[in-house]
């Protein structure tokens, strides 16, 4: 089967639909996903580079950017890279005040049963070990 990796643009025309006709295209690919001829590879990256974008660019709010991110981690149709990590990290992110980055790490640290060394106050009092 082949694999496909959308970038972070493909993803945010499929959320945002700002470009209808770019969209669209994405919508293809994900309908030849649902129906198996192809796999959609989604790297960890996209999902941070989306947050960002989204936040900085768009000035979305966190609750909207955080929507967004939990449906496509939830879709099916995708192989999400790290996908417990960041399901956990995104129930931190909206639970805290800290941001995502530090949410994967705080949540991957939980997952492996590590430490995680930080200087960061609001990490240190949400993490276990600290």
């Amino acid at each position: 089967m082949k694999s496909v990796i959308i970038d972070t643009n493909g993803f945010l025309r499929l959320l945002l639909d700002d470009i209808p006709h770019q969209a669209d295209q994405v919508e293809e690919l994900i309908k030849k996903a649902k129906k198996g001829h192809i796999k959609i590879i989604v790297p960890v990256i996209i999902l941070f580079e989306i947050n960002f974008i989204l936040g900085k660019y768009y000035s979305l709010e966190k609750k909207d950017i955080l929507e967004k991110l939990k449906a496509i981690i939830s879709a099916p149709c995708y192989s999400i890279e790290s996908k417990d990590v960041f399901s956990r990290a995104l129930a931190i992110f909206g639970n805290t005040n800290i941001d995502l980055v530090d949410s994967f790490l705080l949540s991957k640290a939980e997952i492996e049963e590590a430490e995680l060394f930080t200087f960061d106050r609001k990490i240190k009092n949400l993490s276990r070990g600290n």
